[in-house]
């Protein structure tokens, strides 16, 4: 029923969304006081809106979640010239001191002003909430997290950013750290970080799993950590994580991310410690870019198997224009268009291409700790408008026009045609 056969219907709302695909079916979206008021065929004829998205059968999704970046580190990679830094580095310490150099100029005012082209960058595609990973330590001090804070007032009405205290150089080797993420915690952190496989000595890694987790109970936060980083078989602490995470009673609020040297794990080993990680309801964020030609090799996990044995897997951007990683465009799509060749995923009746999906969707949410609502009635306007009518056109890498709607408002898109290339005129003899 339209609302001119209503006549006890609204017959005005914030937006309109007209004639997109949900499900495999046309629907149009009413929105009104930042609420789906309707959702069906028709369901926005003789509505008069503020605002009308016209989709021509584009797909309608939950808006995208990214589970792993580095804001603060974000678009810095043009600032390694200018000082003077070496443009080409292979081995890992000379990288690491690299960033050191870099992050010793960053600013406050720097930092949030390139966290802030990334946060817009995010929601130009579709991405509702990131989880982002603020360097904490003796080199920036606060100063990183403070910038990305800034960003993330600044750009509140745009998607929401929750940060992570992360203490990039360790907190043995790097004593101070744990005072000064403490101090991040205390100011408004969302979760505490760590990258236990920094530190010197096994020992050492122990004891920064364990101050990650005092961290954790002291500020009642989750703990979204880096943890066996390379596929280097030397590192094996997936599996003290999941045991502390059982012995703190942490269970479903620990993310892992990269994971990669369970890729090098022999096989009945690997089982053992997946099925630990699936006890903990660890969730394990992978980046698929970091089949790139990066040194030394980071890896993809073995997503698959962790799929199958009912974890949580996302995948995430991780570095994005920095000093690890030259390209990225902060697309969730690009990622699950590589995560299905690199995992990979079966494309048996579509069902490749729909846990792609919920890798950047549900999964990616359920790593970060937010809610994922699906489309309803009543439910909150936070969506996303394609151009592509099916999923799997969708991740063919589409080009054309994206809309990002949150809180009922359309407040980021892209602008796009979509390629098509016309038949050629038949040859008519003469």
């Amino acid at each position: 029923m339209t609302a001119s056969e209503n006549p006890t219907a609204p017959t005005s709302a914030e937006l309109v969304v007209e004639g997109a695909t949900l499900d495999g079916r046309v629907v149009d979206v009413v929105v009104r006081e930042g609420r789906i008021a309707a959702l069906g065929p028709g369901a926005g004829t003789d509505i008069a809106a503020m605002e009308r998205i016209v989709a021509r059968g584009g797909l309608l999704t939950p808006a995208f979640t990214e589970p792993h970046s580095h804001p603060d580190k974000a678009l810095s990679r043009r600032l390694i010239a200018p000082l003077g830094l070496p443009a080409r580095l292979t081995d890992r310490p000379a990288l690491m001191q690299r960033q050191r150099d870099l992050k010793a100029t960053f600013t406050r005012d720097e930092v949030a002003g390139r966290a802030g082209d990334f946060l817009r960058l995010a929601a130009a595609q579709g991405i509702a909430t990131v989880a982002g990973q603020a360097d904490i330590d003796s080199v920036t001090g606060l100063t990183s997290f403070e910038g990305v804070m800034d960003a993330r007032e600044k750009h509140l009405d745009l998607l929401d950013l929750r940060v992570t205290a992360f203490p990039q150089e360790g907190l043995v080797q790097d004593p101070g750290a744990y005072d000064l993420v403490a101090a991040a915690l205390a100011s408004g952190a969302h979760r505490v970080g760590g990258w236990p496989n920094n530190e010197r000595s096994y020992e050492d890694q122990i004891s920064h799993l364990d101050q990650v987790f005092a961290l954790a109970e002291r500020f009642g936060v989750g703990i979204d950590i880096n943890i066996d980083y390379f596929t280097d078989p030397t590192e094996r602490l997936l599996e003290p994580l999941a045991e502390r995470t059982l012995a703190h009673g942490m269970q479903g609020l620990v993310n892992a991310n990269h994971v990669g040297a369970l890729e090098t794990y022999p096989d009945d080993d690997a089982r053992r410690v997946i099925a630990k990680v699936a006890e903990a309801r660890i969730a394990v964020t992978v980046c698929p870019t970091n089949l790139s030609g990066s040194y030394p090799y980071r890896g993809v996990s073995r997503a698959a198997e962790l799929l199958a044995a009912g974890v949580t897997v996302a995948i995430g951007t991780g570095n994005l224009q920095d000093n690890w990683e030259p390209f990225g465009n902060l697309d969730p799509l690009d990622l699950a268009r590589l995560a299905w060749h690199a995992f990979p995923l079966s494309d048996e009746d579509d069902k490749g291409i729909e846990t792609a999906w919920r890798l950047i969707t549900e999964h990616a949410a359920r790593a970060v700790g937010v809610p994922h609502d699906e489309l309803r009635t009543g439910g909150p306007a936070d969506f996303v408008v394609l151009a592509a009518t099916t999923k799997t056109d969708a991740l063919r890498n589409e080009p054309g026009p994206r809309w990002s709607v949150r809180g009922g408002r359309v407040v980021a898109s892209r602008v796009g045609t979509m390629w098509t290339a016309p038949a050629p005129e038949p040859v008519r003899s003469s």
